[in-house]
């Protein structure tokens, strides 16, 4: 189910909300160690993989093929097409193992949260960030101007109860250590985040919950969000101030 809201949208979510989930990426880098072997789970378009530096040998994967091939051709190089909870990789493999913006997309987060601790060498870190469960600035907007179209409002796909998570820091700390790992850090990160409107139109009408939300309109409701959208988007671009929860944790030695 959540898998399903990001097939075939890699060109939108790379003119998009790329660069939204661009903005944690510092914080990653300096979780990271300075050399060995990094595992990204889920890659997108590539941006944490092109800003960690030389000395770490960094393998990409990413479950979307379309998504797969923009990341390798940014990159330079390949990326394995596969996605949590079912990696192609021995246990124990990697010094650093990074989910970012993964676990609160995947149909079974805890499967996902024990693959990351089983591919994660004894020692390592695991690094992971999701979306918190406050919606942020940008949904917000969207929210109002739905209901200023007079847009009839989708429900949010949600995973079931059994299978979900409270997207908070001790959320997110908590299926880590379920899956058998030592969390040591998980708190939440800020950051602004600017965007062309044109560039976050063309996510908004196509990428996960917002896409669904513009293909369930009639052709007058679209009409009308896009007047609505253009009057809010006067000045060219939005500065919004986000935030992601963050989570570090180390893969037990014994």
């Amino acid at each position: 189910m959540a898998e399903a809201l990001w097939t075939g949208v890699a060109e939108a979510y790379a003119r998009s909300f790329a660069g939204l989930c661009a903005g944690a990426v510092p914080a990653l880098v300096s979780r990271s160690p300075a050399r060995g072997r990094v595992l990204d789970v889920g890659c997108g378009t590539g941006e944490l993989v092109a800003a960690l530096p030389g000395s770490l040998d960094v393998v990409p994967v990413e479950p979307d093929p379309e998504m797969a091939e923009l990341a390798a051709a940014a990159l330079g190089s390949d990326v394995v097409v596969a996605g949590l909870p079912d990696l192609p990789f021995a246990d124990d493999g990697f010094d650093a193992v990074v989910a970012s913006f993964v676990l609160n997309h995947v149909d079974d987060p805890r499967a996902g949260a024990r693959e990351l601790a089983r591919v994660g060498a004894p020692g390592g870190v695991v690094l992971a960030t999701i979306w918190g469960s406050s919606p942020p600035p940008q949904a917000v907007m969207w929210g109002g101007l739905l209901d200023r179209a007079g847009a009839v409002r989708t429900p949010s796909p949600r995973l079931p109860e059994d299978r979900d998570f409270d997207r908070s820091p001790r959320g997110l700390a908590g299926i880590l250590t379920e899956a058998g790992l030592a969390v040591t850090h998980a708190a939440t990160e800020a950051w602004q985040w600017r965007v062309r409107a044109d560039d976050l139109w063309v996510g908004l009408t196509s990428v996960g919950n917002f896409g669904v939300a513009w293909r369930a309109q009639t052709v007058e409701v679209q009409r009308r969000l896009r007047t609505a959208y253009d009057a809010v988007a006067s000045a060219g671009h939005f500065t919004f101030d986000v935030e992601c929860v963050l989570a570090e944790a180390r893969v037990p030695r014994s």
